[in-house]
C-alpha cells in the first residue's frame, strides 16, 4: 500500500489544514485587536529576535525556535522557515560577493605595471 496516499495520511493532512486555518484566524484576530502601539511593539520585538537568531547568531531554524523565541519547532513553520531560508541565502550571497571583491582587490594589488 502507498502510505502517502492512505486514508490515514489524507485525514491527517485535512486535520492539519483545519488547524492551520484556525491558528491563522486567531492570529489575525489578535493582530486586529492591537492598537498602533501594540502592533509597533510586537513588530519591534519579533524583528529584534529574528535579527538575533539569523543575523547575529547565524543560527539554524531550530536555534531560532527553541533558543531565541522559546517556542515549539512547528509553531513558526508556516512562514518563518521561508523567511529564515531567504535571510540565510541573502547573507551567503553577500558573503560571497564580499569575498570576490576582496580577492579582486588583492589581485589588483599584486599585479604590477
Amino acid at each position: 500500500m502507498d502510505w502517502l496516499n492512505s486514508p490515514e495520511i489524507k485525514a491527517f493532512r485535512e486535520a492539519w489544514q483545519v488547524e492551520e486555518k484556525r491558528c491563522q484566524a486567531e492570529d489575525q484576530a489578535w493582530w486586529d485587536s492591537l492598537g498602533e502601539e501594540g502592533r509597533a511593539r510586537a513588530l519591534r520585538q519579533v524583528a529584534k529576535l529574528i535579527h538575533k537568531a539569523d543575523i547575529e547568531d547565524r543560527g539554524s531554524y531550530r536555534h531560532a525556535m527553541y533558543d531565541i523565541f522559546g517556542i515549539d519547532y512547528c509553531d513558526g513553520l508556516a512562514h518563518y522557515m521561508e523567511l529564515h531560508n531567504a535571510i540565510y541565502r541573502g547573507l551567503e550571497a553577500d558573503r560571497r560577493a564580499h569575498r570576490a571583491d576582496d580577492e579582486d582587490a588583492l589581485d589588483e594589488g599584486t599585479s604590477g605595471p
